[in-house]
């Protein structure tokens, strides 16, 4: 065993239990009182790190209690390390008593791609143990219920918004759907710039600007977009289509609702394909949620061979 991983093995979670109570008060009187036992206990625990470790986390006198740069460094990881081993003991116990760990999936305009139930299946294969609701959200929350709390884990397609880590997946063409008697149908592959002019159809009740200039191709133009229908599912968007108030933007994989009456899809030329994602709320060191992501990567590196 190597030094490194001897050291590792030698500090305990009591020593960074005892090492994060007292960065926070540093105080050794405070301290001792939140973790329940006598200052000269807690001394010798610091004592005990600092020698594993092989250094000085803490400045003392007689008169108060500072980290050193050491200190800081290592309080810098410790939350994270305490927070993502009780997460860890929490869902084996759980397991251990029989009860059946649970995940929550939020999926947003994911309708008709088949990595969705690939990626199902390989958590479903690496953790047979823990249970996976899938729900569907409203165009409206483009995270896919995960910063509400209402979900895990989201599948989506990108842009995401702040507040969650990103793990793309796989790519897929992005195409104009046309009213038939559109003037650009009759082009077989469309201009962004021409498209990006028109009228768009746009979800009901969502303001995200970030989410709306990457819809409506706002790079391609000056100034906003201009808005021909407000639309709440994917049916109601085609219908917005193919009754010619609106164009749309959208993913290969929506060709599963065809064929649509009075719309038609082309591609869109020299635009970056749409990105699908899997995402968690930033900070979110759940295992299972991990596991989760690790199982969704290795299913799109699959998805994406075949």
């Amino acid at each position: 065993m190597s030094d490194l991983q001897s050291t590792i093995v030698d500090v305990e979670l009591r020593h960074l239990r005892a090492f994060h109570v007292l960065a926070t008060e540093l105080n050794f009187t405070r301290a001792a009182a939140r973790l329940h036992m006598s200052q000269q206990a807690l001394s010798n625990q610091i004592k005990q790190l600092e020698t594993r470790i092989g250094a000085t986390l803490f400045q003392r006198n007689t008169r108060q209690v500072t980290l050193t740069d050491a200190g800081r460094t290592l309080l810098a990881r410790v939350p994270s390390i305490l927070e993502t081993v009780g997460a860890a003991l929490t869902d084996t116990r759980g397991i251990g008593a029989g009860e059946r760990a649970e995940l929550i999936l939020g999926v947003r305009g994911v309708t008709g791609l088949d990595i969705t139930p690939k990626v199902l299946r390989a958590f479903a294969a690496d953790h047979p143990e823990v249970a996976v609701t899938v729900g569907r959200v409203d165009f409206d929350d483009w995270s896919a219920g995960v910063l509400p709390g209402r979900a895990d884990i989201g599948l989506v397609w990108l842009p995401a918004p702040p507040g969650v880590e990103v793990t793309p997946l796989v790519e897929e063409q992005r195409i104009a759907l046309l009213p038939a008697d559109h003037r650009l149908a009759r082009l077989e592959a469309v201009p962004p710039t021409e498209l990006a002019t028109e009228p768009f159809a746009w979800w009901a009740n969502n303001r995200d600007a970030l989410t709306r200039d990457y819809a409506t191709l706002a790079e391609y133009r000056d100034g906003p977009a201009v808005i021909g229908a407000e639309v709440a599912t994917v049916e109601d968007l085609l219908a917005a289509v193919g009754n010619g108030q609106a164009v749309a933007v959208s993913v290969a994989s929506i060709g599963r609702f065809f064929p649509w009456g009075g719309v038609v899809t082309r591609p869109l030329l020299d635009l970056a394909p749409a990105v699908l994602a899997v995402i968690r709320r930033s900070g979110d060191t759940r295992p299972l949620v991990a596991a989760f992501i690790k199982s969704a990567a290795k299913a799109a590196a699959e998805f994406a061979a075949e």
